[in-house]
């Protein structure tokens, strides 16, 4: 690689600081920004699914063994449908065997952890600089190429002249933690309703993060409702075994939505990584793995060279979508087509309904491909 090539990532949540300790694997200095300070990007009420695919990736850069003492895992799924009365539990015996070992259908960590624990990475690299956006314009740096993972809807990303698609649910999740009791300790919950799904990941004990999808509307106007009123509300549509004890902790509320920036149509040495790249329905908690496999995309193709020049900054932006649509797409297409068909009360669309319960209980070949797509994608046997 040429002496120290200078790499900006603007943008230091999940995906940037990974991205930023990925990059640093590579002769180069890696400029992290972000408008808020390193106590507020920590400090945020939010959880994250973790997938098999993204155990891996981060075996791949030792990082694993680290975030695992904040891990929760489970070892079970249930999925219901409450418009059909349908329902299935998937369990580790559902698991391919090159992943049963892990005794885990998937992960939860909270967001403050999972933080926490970049950051204390970071600190370890000499050629990764973390500072504010006011700082690093003073220093006049000349940077080789760009990475942007700054979110979706952020000024940032309107700056640059790319061509966006984005479709709209006009939905919004609220998320909270909750205490529950009754409920199987080691187990994660996809109930899906008319007006959208409702999660449940299991964070330690009898405590929840419950992530609710409905339209905005009424998703602003939960956030803004008595806490006593909630509960009675969320009471009414969790399985009867549950006793719903205390809400914890502060609300969040997100917009939900799809998009793909189509970013290979120009020659700007900038590139959109994570959700400023893709944004998804959170049905199925695919959203944080996703963007760390366009971490890990962008890490193997500048492994892939012994020695990276100008040339190849030039054409990396065309390699790396290239690299990543397949994924991008299918994701897409599973989790638009969830929503599109479980989240409604449309009559005609009630025998498939009922057809794929029936299907995911009878047959073992079917209950295997489902979860092992979510949990594996189909790039698993890629990662190295």
């Amino acid at each position: 690689m040429k002496n120290k090539f200078n790499f900006k990532i603007l943008g230091s949540g999940p995906t940037g600081l990974f991205l930023s300790i990925a990059l640093s694997k590579f002769d180069c200095n890696i400029f992290l920004t972000d408008l808020l300070t390193k106590d507020r990007l920590i400090d945020k009420e939010k959880t994250y699914a973790i997938t098999h695919s993204t155990r891996k990736i981060l075996s791949k850069f030792r990082l694993w063994e680290k975030l695992e003492p904040y891990l929760f895992a489970f070892d079970s799924l249930s999925i219901s449908d409450s418009v059909t009365s349908s329902m299935t539990n998937l369990s580790i015996f559902d698991l391919d065997d090159d992943i049963s070992s892990a005794k885990a259908i998937g992960w939860v960590v909270k967001h403050s952890d999972l933080m926490t624990v970049f950051f204390q990475e970071i600190d370890n690299y000499e050629n990764i600089f973390f500072m504010t956006p006011q700082r690093l314009l003073r220093k006049k740096i000349i940077f080789d190429y760009q990475f942007l993972s700054t979110g979706a809807n952020s000024l940032d990303k309107k700056l640059f002249d790319f061509v966006d698609i984005k479709k709209s649910y006009n939905q919004s999740c609220l998320t909270f933690k909750v205490s529950l009791r009754g409920n199987c300790e080691k187990r994660a919950y996809e109930i899906f309703r008319k007006e959208g799904p409702l999660a449940l990941l299991p964070l330690e004990k009898n405590l929840y993060q419950v992530i609710w999808t409905s339209s905005t509307l009424k998703a602003i106007e939960r956030l803004n409702s008595d806490k006593n009123f909630l509960m009675d509300n969320l009471s009414t549509i969790l399985p009867d075994e549950f006793k719903l004890d205390q809400i914890i902790g502060e609300f969040n509320i997100f917009p939900v939505s799809l998009s793909l920036n189509f970013q290979a149509f120009n020659f700007k040495k900038l590139v959109f990584v994570g959700d400023a790249f893709h944004t998804f329905h959170p049905v199925g908690g695919q959203g944080l793995n996703i963007c760390w496999r366009d971490v890990n995309t962008i890490f193997d193709l500048f492994n892939k060279n012994i020695v990276i020049t100008n040339m190849h900054l030039s054409l990396f932006k065309f390699k790396y979508f290239s690299s990543r649509i397949l994924d991008i797409i299918f994701t897409m297409f599973i989790t638009d087509s969830l929503i599109s068909i479980f989240a409604n009360k449309k009559l005609f669309l009630f025998p498939i309904r009922k057809v794929s319960f029936l299907l995911l209980n009878n047959f073992l070949f079917i209950r295997k491909l489902v979860l092992n797509q979510m949990t594996k994608s189909f790039i698993y046997s890629r990662i190295k």
